[in-house]
């Protein structure tokens, strides 16, 4: 095609979808303009078209017609005014989001409370907690987050908690009480206090969650910051160190949520921080510096996730630290390889799944070799994730 071939009124085209995009930003800064719902699933969908189908046929008895329409406005009702998250008592649910080179973890108590560990990062085009954590919580009804944690003040943790924090109801706000010169922790410390979202020092041995199922006690940092250079806790491996380790305890399972905490930090923690452990969120990515084989041996989990970006410039996670996990017989999971990693368990019994959303990605069929048993995979995966 040569250079003068051009697209027909190409210029008044753009100038129209300018327009458009323009009107769409105005009528979403309008409050209550922006109006954010779960995705449909599968079977609401189906019966969503089978009720316009039925309505829309003339030869159809007007009796389903009717029914038909009532269905179809039944099931908009439901879609834009469902009740958000509601707990039943038994089931809780953490969710390890793929935030490429970041930490994010979602927990689902029993109760109907939620948690929201770290945001990831931002870039000046693509913020974490905008295109990633904030779907995904509304896509799980979720408008509300009681506690939102801030494990360090470093970008790849807390960047993308300022856009939750501007935008989403928050109940209250940890952190580990340091204060930063660069522009994403003033900016965060901006949205707290515009929305008046009350700030809390994490320090070892709070509980988080009071009367509640399950339990979220902080490990680390220590109360006195004892054996910390203060002077120096604003490089990369003194922020590290005091950064906020949890351990949830679901009826007999537990989770320890490491953050980026490195080998000093860790042979500090207390007893809570090298019991055994249903399943490790691995410390910093998987980075050398926090490779300590004694203290995975005690804790010997079943499961280990690493939360890391695909071919980042780190080379995280390193050999030697995944070869420690699997020597412990653990099952490591990586975000950058499996996505997103979903954990449910019951208190009531001792059911524990983990699973991971590349299970979940329909896959192209073979037409030669497996067209029909490809085709039924995909279905089965397209079913179970919108359950």
């Amino acid at each position: 095609m040569a250079d003068t071939d051009v697209l027909l009124m190409a210029q008044g085209l753009e100038r129209l979808f300018n327009w458009m995009v323009s009107g769409l930003r105005w009528c979403a800064a309008i409050p209550g303009g922006e109006w954010h719902v779960a995705a449909p699933s599968i079977p609401t969908m189906i019966l969503f078209y089978v009720g316009v189908l039925l309505a829309s046929i003339h030869a159809v008895p007007r009796r389903f017609r009717i029914m038909g329409a009532g269905s179809v406005v039944v099931l908009l009702g439901w879609w834009f005014i469902a009740p958000g998250l509601q707990g039943d008592g038994d089931h809780w649910r953490v969710t390890f989001l793929d935030v490429g080179q970041g930490d994010s973890a979602v927990i689902e108590l029993p109760d109907g409370r939620t948690v929201l560990i770290d945001g990831g990062t931002r870039h000046e085009r693509f913020d974490m907690g905008q295109r990633v954590i904030a779907p995904f919580l509304w896509n799980r009804r979720i408008h509300h987050i009681d506690f939102v944690i801030g494990t360090h003040q470093q970008l790849d943790h807390v960047g993308g908690l300022v856009w939750i924090l501007r935008h989403m109801s928050i109940g209250q706000f940890w952190g580990g009480g340091i204060d930063r010169p660069e522009q994403f922790a003033q900016d965060l410390q901006s949205a707290l206090r515009i929305g008046g979202i009350s700030e809390h020092v994490a320090v070892r041995g709070q509980d988080l969650l009071h009367s509640s199922a399950c339990q979220l006690k902080i490990l680390n940092p220590p109360e006195n910051a004892t054996g910390f250079d203060v002077s120096r806790l604003q490089s990369g491996t003194s922020l590290n160190n005091h950064s906020i380790v949890s351990r949830l305890q679901c009826g007999v399972h537990s989770i320890l949520f490491a953050a980026d905490i490195e080998t000093d930090g860790l042979s500090r923690l207390a007893a809570d921080g090298r019991r055994p452990v249903t399943l490790l969120k691995v410390p910093h990515h998987g980075a050398h510096s926090s490779l300590d084989r004694d203290w995975i041996r005690q804790l010997h989990p079943q499961y280990a996730v690493i939360s890391v970006g695909a071919s980042n410039p780190y080379g995280h996670p390193v050999k030697s630290v995944v070869q420690a996990y699997e020597d412990q017989e653990a099952a490591v999971f990586r975000t950058d390889r499996d996505g997103a990693i979903l954990v449910t368990g019951r208190l009531s019994t001792s059911e524990f799944s983990v699973s991971r959303m590349r299970d979940l990605v329909m896959n192209p069929i073979d037409l030669l070799n497996c067209p029909w048993r490809c085709e039924y995979n995909n279905w089965h995966r397209l079913l179970r994730s919108s359950s």
